[in-house]
């Protein structure tokens, strides 16, 4: 009975309540008067005039302001008592701490027959210790959000130390157990080589890649320690113990340490004495590399079945990184080849349609550099693409730079100027390079004073001086049955030197010449 009554109780008040008066949902039938147009009263403001595209101000282009002087940050250099020099940038925006360890060894000192050699061991110095294997090693680093890892370049290696400020003991601790008690482990040893062959072969799968693979090897020489190519017959050489050998030369005597952070020369000396004070002894010597010894005058060609492009290299040696005219040769390279808008570019790209891009510059190494220009093209556009890149080469020699061309990329060079000292990496990057190159440290002081000094004649100079007139190393990787003919003919014509074709395979070895 009280079920029947409620329901029934449920069911009035709904009636009831449907009764009510509701709000209005739809708009009243009835529109509100439209307003009436007035002028302004003395309390309203007038609206603005109206801004049309034809305006005479719109036919000047609005300049740009003064590029500001760039505020360098401050070096602090000193020596530890194990005889570690430091190079200290102080960066207090953020809480964190950037190590860099560098020791004046690396590729140039591999063996003739161990190419890979202390790159696959400083490989494998970072995949753990004794006590932690792999999983357990990124997991202690995970813990910490801490980066501690080590690697091998052509001329120094490094080891790096990047946390927080909070973790930067922790981290230091990790690397500490990493040089006291490296891991070593024959499973790690094994897997860095076959997966070392395995970049090897993938390499080999493409015009550009094989080109990277070879270049080196003509512009520098076959036997100079910057032009040996890693195989797999110098990678199944290199043993295990050998890697032993090469974490012992991780000695701080003549090592240089770079630092960038919310740190002060007292923390590091204090951080680094009460986790590391067995950390002593003298690394090796820098190592004096001789000058290039290029293959110059003959155009190289590396033959890859249905390739749809080729890749065209066309080089020589070059000057120093510390040669006095080094303004003037960075903004005539970018002229003729560094940038979207260089001649090069817009030649192939633009003008003839051979490709999406075209490049040329120096490329520096501690011994010297090399120069090169390069693209990938159209297959049927191999030979003429070379020919015009020989033309823009030898007018960038002998005729000058036009006045916009040279204002675009000193404007340039001045504005990307700052973005090398954006992030606590780059700065530390840019001074240790600056060391690396046998530069002062305060070399950037007048740059900007020394970029904007370059003139015309500078221009035209450097490109005489350090362009080649004739003799230069090319380097063709493409289809032989579709571009050999265009070769040939360019041989024929001495074009790039009197040496001829010569066919190499992957490995910048000489071999037959393909055939159909």
């Amino acid at each position: 009975m009280k079920t029947t009554i409620s329901l029934s109780l449920l069911a009035l008040s709904a009636s009831v309540a449907a009764c009510k008066p509701q709000p209005a949902t739809q708009a009243p039938t009835e529109q509100p008067p439209a307003p009436v147009a007035s002028t302004p009263t003395e309390t309203e403001a007038a609206p603005p005039p109206a801004n049309w595209p034809d305006e005479p101000f719109r036919a000047t282009r609005p300049t740009a302001g003064q590029v500001a002087e760039l505020k360098l940050p401050q070096v602090e250099t000193f020596k530890l008592d194990n005889g570690l020099e430091v190079f200290l940038v102080r960066n207090d925006k953020l809480p964190t701490v950037l190590m860099n360890f560098e020791f004046d060894f690396g590729a140039v000192n591999d063996p003739k027959n161990q190419i890979g050699l202390h790159s696959i061991c400083l490989d494998l110095l970072d995949e753990g210790t004794k006590n932690l294997d792999k999983v357990a090693w990124e997991e202690k680093l995970a813990d910490h959000a801490a980066i501690v890892s080590s690697s091998a370049g052509s001329d120094t290696t490094g080891l790096t130390v990047r946390s927080l400020k909070r973790e930067l003991p922790a981290a230091l601790d990790l690397l500490a157990e990493m040089l006291r008690e490296p891991g070593l482990r024959e499973a790690d040893f094994e897997r860095l080589k076959d997966r070392r062959k395995a970049s090897i072969a993938q390499a080999k799968g493409s015009p550009g890649s094989i080109a990277g693979r070879v270049l080196g090897s003509l512009l520098w020489g076959a036997d100079h320690p910057y032009g040996r190519i890693e195989t797999d017959k110098t990678i199944d050489a290199i043993q295990l113990k050998d890697c032993s050998k090469i974490v012992a030369k991780l000695k701080p005597g003549g090592g240089r340490l770079w630092v960038v952070g919310q740190i002060t020369p007292e923390e590091i000396k204090q951080e680094l004495a009460s986790r590391m004070p067995e950390w002593k002894g003298k690394a090796p010597a820098k190592t004096n590399v001789a000058a290039a010894k290029p293959r110059l005058g003959s155009v190289f060609f590396v033959h890859v079945k249905d390739a749809p492009q080729s890749s065209v290299y066309v080089g020589h040696a070059g000057p120093k990184r510390n040669a006095t005219d080094y303004e003037a040769t960075d903004l005539m390279a970018e002229i003729l080849g560094g940038s979207f808008s260089s001649r090069i570019n817009m030649n192939l790209r633009e003008d003839k349609g051979y490709t999406y891009g075209g490049r040329a510059g120096f490329g520096y190494r501690r011994a010297g550099s090399t120069f090169a220009a390069s693209s990938q093209v159209r297959t049927d556009a191999t030979g003429p693409s070379l020919r015009e890149i020989a033309k823009e080469i030898a007018t960038m020699r002998t005729s000058d730079a036009k006045p916009d061309e040279l204002f675009r990329v000193q404007e340039g060079a001045l504005l990307a100027l700052p973005a090398e000292f954006d992030t606590p990496t780059s700065t530390l990057f840019a001074f240790q390079q600056l060391k690396f190159y046998g530069l002062p440290l305060d070399w950037y002081d007048g740059y900007q004073k020394r970029l904007r000094a370059v003139d015309i004649a500078a221009v035209r100079k450097a490109a005489e001086k350090h362009l080649r007139a004739k003799d230069f190393v090319v380097l063709v990787v493409g289809d032989a049955n579709k571009v050999l003919g265009d070769l040939d003919a360019i041989a024929t014509e001495k074009l790039f030197g009197t040496g001829g074709v010569v066919v190499l395979d992957a490995d910048a070895q000489p071999t037959k010449r393909p055939t159909e």
